[in-house]
């Protein structure tokens, strides 16, 4: 809105301002001067507008293409890899978009000959023939996303470029609401919902940890913690960001909610989730505490959203 609102002031507002100085110079030029100034603002705007739409498309196609190359190290990567900011250039949005596309092409044909390898290693023959199969898939969409990451980072550059030409103001407008963190996509269909803050937060700080590359379903704030919920894997961060818990969904069974009373009276209340079989470490079931019942519930009930849908994926 703030966006919009911008567009519509500098329209408006420019030639009125400019009016206001003719008549008190007496030099009609100011109105000229004005309109020129209003009009540029809106095509300026309209133009980022455009391409500001379109990048979020090829970046939206990029992400859920590199999940169907099946190479989960590929899509970490490809999340990990630093992104333009809003202040980049047309010719640093071509330099970094060219970088991607050779990128690509090469992760593309070097997956051709490691992925059989990698499939051999665990798997053997069977393992092998998955690899081919793998790497003739990723030799075909790399490139693709490589080409889309381009397309995207030019089209960032174009942005960048336009709103460098604006006024302080304008500047100043852009440069505020482009603060927040891009929005949250949810779920495995990346649905998209109302902008919220914490959410687009949490997602993007999902691209920093293990759960790099796996598509959004929602956060907890714990207060001194935050749990973080992919699709797949429930994630635990403590406060200084070190990842203290990591769990997958498909592994759990189901996720109970207990209170004990602590010396004093104190209760503290416990998020039990139960693993469908022993783990590694000889644990049945992960313990969650905090002394909110409300973070109690809501984290249950979250990681439950997570096991049921694992289930229903299965």
């Amino acid at each position: 809105m703030l966006y919009h609102n911008q567009i519509k002031s500098d329209f408006v507002n420019e030639p009125v301002k400019g009016l206001k100085h003719s008549v008190k110079e007496r030099d009609p030029s100011y109105v000229m001067d004005g309109v020129a100034r209003g009009t540029g603002s809106l095509a300026r705007h309209t133009v980022g507008g455009i391409v500001d739409s379109a990048s979020l498309l090829t970046e939206t196609f990029s992400k859920n293409m590199a999940v169907l190359t099946l190479d989960r190290k590929y899509a970490q990567r490809r999340d990990r890899f630093k992104t333009l900011g809003t202040s980049a250039t047309f010719a640093k949005g071509i330099e970094s978009g060219m970088g991607k596309l050779i990128r690509g092409v090469a992760e593309g044909v070097i997956g051709v000959v490691r992925a059989p390898m990698r499939g051999a290693e665990k798997k053997g023959v069977t393992g092998f023939a998955k690899g081919i199969g793998k790497g003739l898939i990723g030799l075909i969409m790399k490139p693709v996303i490589g080409l889309s990451d381009a397309a995207t980072d030019v089209m960032v550059g174009v942005k960048g470029t336009l709103e460098g030409v604006g006024n302080n103001t304008t500047q100043r407008s852009q440069s505020n609401a482009q603060m927040r963190p891009k929005r949250a996509f949810y779920n495995r269909d990346r649905v998209l919902r109302p902008y919220e803050f914490g959410d687009a937060f949490s997602a993007a700080l999902m691209l920093r940890t293990r759960l790099a590359g796996e598509n959004y379903l929602s956060h907890c704030d714990m207060g001194d913690r935050v749990a973080i919920l992919g699709v797949e894997r429930f994630l635990l961060l403590g406060e200084d960001g070190e990842e203290q818990l990591l769990i997958w969904f498909k592994e759990s069974s189901h996720v109970d909610l207990r209170s004990i009373t602590k010396p004093g009276g104190r209760k503290e209340f416990l998020v039990l989730v139960f693993f469908k079989v022993v783990q590694k470490n000889g644990s049945e079931v992960e313990v969650i505490t905090t002394e909110d019942r409300n973070i109690a519930m809501d984290l249950c009930e979250k990681i439950k959203e997570g096991i049921d849908l694992s289930a229903s994926m299965s």
